[in-house]
């Protein structure tokens, strides 16, 4: 007997940021991308994280590339997984802030980026990971 899954794999994430982006819709990319990292420990839960990490194809943003790699690294390190390689990169060139937020919050998404993204150079407050 199979096991259903309900959780999205790192390829379905990225086609649906694909999807989105595509539209125009960051906001959706953003909310989509939450929802299927914070699914990750439930495919830990079920022995099935492998085969729901595996490389996904380019989005074809570097920012989202970078933004769904660190993401990836920084649920499973919240749970107590390793990473796989491909969720290691290099910093973006330039700061990134992907949820609009004026100035004065750009301060307070520094001081609560997890580390995952901000070695990478993209900045959002840790909270914005437990609302999609």
């Amino acid at each position: 007997m199979t096991k259903r899954r309900w959780w999205p794999t790192a390829s379905e994430i990225a086609d649906d940021l694909r999807r989105e982006l595509a539209a125009g819709d960051e906001d959706m990319a953003l909310r989509l991308l939450m929802d299927g990292i914070n699914q990750l420990p439930d495919a830990a839960k079920a022995g099935q994280l492998d085969d729901a990490l595996a490389e996904p194809e380019p989005i074809g943003d570097p920012r989202w590339d970078t933004l769904l790699a660190a993401s990836v690294r920084y649920r499973l390190h919240s749970i107590g997984a390793t990473p796989p390689k491909w969720t290691h990169k290099e910093p973006l060139p330039k700061f990134w802030w992907p949820t609009r937020i004026n100035a004065s919050q750009q301060y307070n998404d520094m001081a609560h980026t997890p580390a995952e993204l901000m070695r990478v150079g993209i900045f959002m407050d840790e909270k914005d990971f437990t609302t999609a």
